[in-house]
């Protein structure tokens, strides 16, 4: 069922529809019963909190605004495995899992929160939520079975909210935190140029320690006071940040723990990637230019393609990136990848292959050209981007060249290049490292081509991320014969 049809559907109903899908699963049966197991603890409790005037106060039915959001993907991510696709599951077993273990600690987060704002009776319940909240690694939760042990159930209530209240980042919210402006000047030292690890067209990215010890990163939106235009697109892609990073959850998305907006600045704090992001393993010089093996190479590419089918179908908000790039890549200390920057991220409406946009903004080199040139957009504009990617990552140079071009920027640099090679049975020359094994050259040579298909000019022949995420997993999945790339011709018109 498409999640625009659960739009009015109330959470209690939500929940028996969750037990229902989860009884003709057919792939992770004892993780969705593990699930459907939490849900009905939930849907016990929002019975009795129904019948409760506590529900009429506004404070109460905010705490719970994000329940039904959850309960949603949570009914997505089951009826997902009722799918009879066994090759699809069989390679996206581990990435479902994640999302598992993501959807299970936010279900804990609220059941955390049921006893304290509630004066129902939830005595037969504490023990059923402490067994599942137990496991829990913040500090917070540790101390729950600690503070309910002796007390009633009024004090327990009062004693562990003021206990969680104490530990917000520690607890899936549904709203960033609000730090101080002297917060994030502390944490960089007072935004030093020892500290600054990125700069964007925005603004400048810091490394930043909060008084707790935590590591983050902390960007600070640049001040345009000449420009009014440019004030509203940089506001509009701070909110957009915080809109939708607030919503996601993936272990491909990189996490937004904060923001501030305080006198005239505009701030937004990160988990901290202490690999950076992509962009220095490809453009980086001499010692700047950091060396990714092929078996890491591959991770990142598979990663990105989660994330990018999260995004697109199973996060249930319908999001399309629009700026898919390395810069935009970041890396953790294993390498791991997660998508970031979501200034230019809108939703699409299922169902609809393609819409007009009132204005393109996207990256030389990475924008679809039906987008540059019509301002039409979709799911496979990213599909498209993700492409450009992928013979970026395969090549080691950058995918548009800034020398050539009616406009002074060739956006199919690499696309030409590909395709000259694909043509003449060389494609492995692309590829600028030293060569490992057979199976190695096997699988650059197929992710190429996966390339290739995600650049055709006509975006009806791309494939969707879901099928790109299935071919790079499944070496045993044929791959159709790409067709004429986009921008095979330099200098093609330039976007109206």
């Amino acid at each position: 069922m498409d999640i625009t049809k659960l739009a009015g559907v109330d959470a209690i109903k939500l929940v028996v529809m969750i037990v229902q899908a989860s009884q003709t699963v057919r792939h992770n049966k004892k993780t969705c019963q593990q699930l459907v197991q939490h849900v009905q603890i939930i849907g016990d409790l929002l019975k009795k909190l129904q019948a409760s005037e506590m529900m009429q106060q506004p404070e109460i039915r905010n705490g719970l605004s994000e329940l039904k959001q959850i309960l949603r993907e949570a009914y997505m991510l089951v009826t997902s495995c009722q799918n009879n696709n066994y090759v699809y599951h069989l390679f996206m077993a581990a990435k479902q899992a994640d999302q598992f273990r993501v959807l299970q600690n936010r279900l804990n987060s609220c059941l955390q929160v049921f006893p304290l704002i509630s004066h129902i009776d939830t005595t037969d319940r504490l023990d059923q939520i402490l067994e599942i909240i137990r496991p829990q690694h913040s500090q917070a939760v540790k101390e729950v079975p600690r503070l309910f042990t002796g007390c009633s159930s009024c004090d327990t209530r009062t004693e562990v909210y003021g206990e969680v209240k104490k530990r917000p980042l520690q607890l899936n919210c549904a709203e960033p935190l609000k730090f101080s402006l002297t917060q994030l000047v502390d944490a960089t030292n007072k935004f030093s140029d020892q500290n600054q690890i990125g700069q964007g067209s925005f603004g400048c990215v810091y490394k930043g320690q909060l008084h707790d010890g935590l590591v983050v990163a902390v960007k600070r939106c640049f001040h345009l006071p000449s420009s009014p235009n440019q004030l509203d697109v940089q506001d509009l892609e701070f909110q957009n940040e915080i809109y939708f990073l607030t919503k996601l959850q993936h272990i491909n998305i990189v996490k937004l723990l904060g923001n501030c907006m305080q006198e005239s600045q505009r701030i937004l704090v990160y988990e901290y990637m202490a690999n950076g992001s992509l962009d220095n393993f490809i453009s980086g010089t001499g010692t700047g230019r950091l060396f990714l093996d092929w078996p890491a190479r591959s991770r990142i590419m598979k990663g990105v393609a989660e994330g990018l089918l999260y995004l697109h179908k199973h996060c249930g908000l319908h999001v399309i990136h629009g700026d898919l790039k390395p810069s935009n890549i970041l890396l953790d200390l294993n390498l791991h990848p997660k998508i970031s920057d979501f200034g230019l991220a809108r939703t699409y409406s299922p169902g609809v292959e393609e819409e007009f946009a009132d204005r393109i903004v996207g990256s030389i080199g990475f924008t679809a050209p039906e987008c540059r040139e019509r301002r039409i957009f979709s799911i496979k504009s990213d599909v498209y981007g993700f492409g450009a990617l992928l013979l970026e990552i395969v090549s080691g140079r950058r995918c548009f060249s800034l020398a050539s071009g009616e406009s002074g920027d060739d956006h199919g640099f690499l696309n030409r290049k590909a395709w000259r090679l694909w043509r003449a049975g060389r494609l492995i020359k692309l590829f600028h490292s030293p060569l490992g094994n057979e199976s190695e050259r096997t699988e650059i040579l197929r992710c190429i081509q996966i390339a290739l298909l995600c650049v055709e000019e006509d975006p009806a022949n791309r494939p969707t991320m879901q099928e790109v995420a299935l071919m790079l997993s499944c070496h045993d999945v044929a791959l159709p014969m790409p067709q004429r790339p986009a921008y095979l011709t330099v200098g093609k018109a330039r976007a109206h």
